[in-house]
């Protein structure tokens, strides 16, 4: 029995989700694809980079910390619901310049809703 962590079509997309892109797992825990993992905690690095693109596509930049275990899309989905179900759970800043000033993040004042 095949369990597939990312899907394996062979054949290249325009987001560049082929094989080669992918890491599947057999049973026992083998890597089927030759190249093997790239590093040590690439499930894990995979789970973040998942995780930062969720909060990305909430529409606005974040700023907060974001403690998590076995996180997943639907997770995160839940989180940024939660979060903007209420407008005491979060401000909106209009920032003109490229970078957020260091001068803005006050951790003292991040709320914790969870």
């Amino acid at each position: 029995m095949i369990k597939t962590l990312a899907g394996t079509s062979p054949i290249p997309d325009p987001g560049g989700n082929a094989f080669a892109n992918k890491v599947s797992v057999v049973k026992n825990k083998e890597i089927l694809n030759s190249e093997k993992l790239r590093n040590e905690f690439e499930f894990v690095n995979h789970k973040i980079l998942d995780c930062m693109g969720d909060l990305y596509l909430s529409g606005y930049k974040i700023i907060g910390k974001l403690v998590c275990s076995q996180g997943g899309h639907k997770l995160t989905n839940d989180l940024l619901r939660n979060v903007f179900m209420d407008k005491n759970n979060y401000s909106i800043l209009e920032i003109n310049e490229k970078t957020l000033p260091h001068t803005l993040i006050n951790k003292q004042n991040l709320k914790h809703i969870a």
